[in-house]
């Protein structure tokens, strides 16, 4: 070792440089990539607290930087156990990365396995030099810690702002899991000013693109065991639209799925609607219900809670909650 570079000084490096490095670079290679850098446990976590894949990944974008910015401004002993906490999180994803991957290792072949591995390797590295030299001790802190506190909540409400505004392109809707079972993510922001074969909607259901290649039509995806679901279509499709081409499109639940006695509300009050379903088979990572409006074979607009945005208002009237005015 250089005499410059004492163990003191490596620890230091350790973590203000490599540690953050490793994070940023992470996270940079999925605004790279895209979705395709962001393993499928992750995005059906995001799912299960109602994000899209893509929103998913910008959150962990956001994490990732603030993190590394922390830990590269911080300072002190609080900053020698974040460090070691966040290089414990990091690995621990990378581990469920590869044990997901490797359950189904006969289908995606080796090279997906590289990166996770490489970035375990880091991790676990980093934290070999954390462990092999010692803290260098601040004696001298004048820092206020309120203001301390406040720096590092600002740098996080900051990082996880700006994430939200980076573009992440969806490179991959269908990915198969450790069980065989194809999940295929179906994220409507992506789909703004696009045709449906760019969306990936055509390979589900080919024949809808040529239905709303002329005129306007309304494609609404949900599922028969959505309660909010049914008030929409109460609310909107409930009587006949003239002026448009409403299609209700049936997300099937997901093949390892048990349905309990009542789930299914039956079909949805659509009229004069053509009704059509996704393939049996699949796992669908989508918030129902979700609305699609499509003019001339192009969407321009989507939301999956904003209806008035895409749908105008409501072609029956809202029945308020029971106790409310």
């Amino acid at each position: 070792m250089p005499p410059s570079l004492t163990p003191a000084t490596m620890h230091n490096i350790a973590i203000r440089i490599l540690a953050p490095l490793l994070f940023v670079a992470t996270a940079l290679g999925m605004v790279g990539q895209g979705t395709r850098w962001m393993p499928l446990w992750i995005a059906n976590v995001g799912a299960r607290i109602s994000l899209t894949e893509i929103a998913t990944a910008q959150l962990v974008v956001g994490i990732l930087i603030a993190t590394a910015v922390t830990l590269a401004l911080c300072g002190g002993r609080l900053k020698t156990i974040a460090v070691r906490v966040a290089l414990v999180a990091y690995a621990f994803c990378c581990v469920a990365t590869l044990a997901s991957l490797l359950a189904r290792s006969s289908t995606v072949g080796n090279l997906p396995l590289l990166m996770p591995t490489i970035a375990l390797c880091a991790a676990m590295g980093i934290n070999l030099v954390l462990d092999r030299t010692k803290r260098v001790d601040s004696r001298h802190h004048n820092r206020s810690g309120v203001w301390f506190g406040a720096g590092i909540l600002g740098i996080w409400v900051l990082s996880l702002g700006l994430a939200a505004r980076v573009p992440i392109a969806m490179n991959s809707t269908l990915r198969t899991d450790a069980r065989g079972i194809e999940s295929v993510s179906l994220d409507y922001v992506q789909w703004q000013g696009r045709t449906l074969p760019d969306t990936g909607l055509s390979r589900l259901l080919p024949h809808l693109t040529a239905l709303t290649l002329e005129g306007r039509s309304i494609i609404i995806l949900y599922s028969p065991e959505c309660g909010h679901c049914r008030e929409v279509f109460d609310q909107y499709f409930a009587t006949p639209r003239p002026d448009v081409k409403v299609f209700a499109v049936e997300i099937p639940p997901p093949p390892d799925s048990i349905a309990l006695s009542g789930d299914n509300l039956g079909p949805m009050p659509c009229a004069d609607c053509q009704r059509l379903s996704l393939p049996l088979g699949k796992h669908y990572i989508l918030k129902p219900p979700t609305v699609l409006v499509v003019d001339n074979g192009r969407v321009v607009c989507a939301t999956d809670s904003d209806w008035k945005s895409c749908l105008g208002e409501p072609t029956a009237p809202v029945i308020a909650p029971p106790g409310q005015p």
